[in-house]
């Protein structure tokens, strides 16, 4: 059974939970097994959900033990769904199904993410037999700035803003299925670094992340018409890590798929593991 989890309760349970968190056949994403988040930053992510409405701790309980935690977070007024964390030390399937109903009761309407690393076969299995679709199979890649020099980039990338973001949304709009399209990126235009390669008055591709000072997040590059180009995935990855050189960050994420793997370890990401993301409409 699922149980709100108290916030006079939370000393009692946290540390089992980051325990939970560091074993990856035992935890959802984000992982804490990458070697960069740390136990501080579990904690405090954590104890945000007493301090938010719109997020809240369960804890998973079996024959009278608890088991396990799940953190999840709700966004009104995009029908989304998603956890900052999903710890269960046995019963994984069980845990996703007793949430998936609680998910239903509770947010019907809303779209429900579940993300795992791939090796948790016993949640992944969970996920299909309860219909869930996977939407997302990529590489999760940390780069380490700590040793790391500026590289010589082309002059010919640019930044986006407001001023010229229709070249980018014009790029953007290939993705029919991406919570961060057009609009929300633009709406939240200030929290984001993009970096653009025109040609011919359109950009052969760009690249997008999300600002913050230490440990920024690649969300996706987009190529012209959608085909993977090597060169020019070269060329914004350059231009973004010598930014983020720049801006002091430690550490820069990035979800890379089949195509960009080689060329991501080839700039000097290192592999993490497998990462997947199932959907399913509450």
């Amino acid at each position: 059974m699922l149980k709100k989890l108290e916030q006079k309760d939370f000393e009692h349970y946290a540390e089992f939970a980051y325990k939970l968190a560091l074993d990856t056949k035992k935890s959802g994403y984000p992982t804490y097994a990458d070697g960069v988040k740390t136990k501080e930053d579990f904690f405090d992510r954590s104890r945000k959900a007493f301090s938010r409405e719109n997020e809240e701790i369960l804890l998973f309980e079996r024959n009278g033990k608890v088991t396990g935690w799940i953190h999840y977070y709700h966004l009104r007024s995009d029908h989304y769904l998603d956890t900052c964390s999903f710890c269960i030390a046995e019963e994984m399937g069980e845990a996703i199904a007793e949430f998936t109903a609680f998910a239903r009761n509770n947010f019907p309407g809303c779209e429900l993410f579940l993300g795992f690393p791939k090796e948790n076969r016993e949640a992944v299995t969970a996920l299909i037999a309860g219909g869930f679709a996977c939407i997302e199979e990529s590489y999760n890649d940390i780069f380490d700035f700590s040793t790391y020099e500026l590289r010589p980039e082309e002059t010919d990338t640019i930044p986006i803003t407001r001023e010229n973001y229709g070249l980018f949304a014009e790029l953007h709009s290939q993705h029919k299925d991406m919570y961060w399209n057009s609009e929300r990126i633009l709406n939240a235009i200030d929290e984001w670094n993009i970096f653009a390669l025109p040609r011919n008055g359109k950009l052969a591709g760009a690249v997008y992340l999300s600002k913050d000072e230490s440990t920024p997040e690649i969300f996706g590059i987009d190529f012209q018409d959608g085909s993977y180009d090597s060169a020019v995935f070269k060329t914004l990855l350059t231009a973004m890590l010598n930014d983020c050189k720049r801006q002091g960050a430690q550490h820069l994420f990035f979800f890379s798929d089949e195509e960009a793997q080689p060329d991501t370890l080839a700039c000097g990401f290192r592999c993490v593991g497998k990462y997947v993301c199932y959907k399913t409409v509450l």
